[in-house]
């Protein structure tokens, strides 16, 4: 069973991920070119309306992530360790997608961002993971 008090580490890296998701689903979501030109350097000259319609839809799930992690960190904190995960999973398929299913043809400021997340989570869920078993067994 989840231990009722996760640690300050988990809390910080939980609402550090909200704060970004909110951030980032922001952009995706009403900036004019979802940021995909502005920042990440994309050429939308075809389709422009599909690539923002859906550039946009990934802004809106990034907010209700945001959304969600504060209210874990905030309110459910018995949820932070299954949340860590849910991200961490994310995370591995944004890596698949970046360099080996669907690379972009520029390098995008997501891809570094998506590399030092893995790992920095990884081992916030590792020691979160770790606490928890702690817990349990003392």
């Amino acid at each position: 069973m989840q231990s009722m008090k996760p640690t300050k580490v988990a809390l910080a890296g939980l609402v550090f991920l909200g704060l970004v998701n909110l951030a980032r689903g922001s952009i995706h979501f009403f900036a004019p070119d979802g940021g995909l030109t502005s920042i990440a350097g994309l050429d939308l000259s075809t389709e422009r309306a599909t690539i923002l319609f859906f550039i946009g839809a990934v802004g809106g799930g990034q907010i209700a992530f945001g959304l969600l992690d504060l209210l874990v960190a905030w309110r459910h904190r018995n949820m932070v360790l299954p949340l860590l995960v849910i991200h961490l999973i994310e995370m591995a398929f944004g890596l698949f997608l970046f360099f080996v299913w669907r690379p972009l043809p520029v390098v995008v400021p997501g891809q570094v961002g998506a590399v030092f997340s893995f790992v920095v989570f990884g081992l916030i869920t590792v020691r979160e993971f770790l606490h928890e078993r702690r817990d349990v067994e003392g």
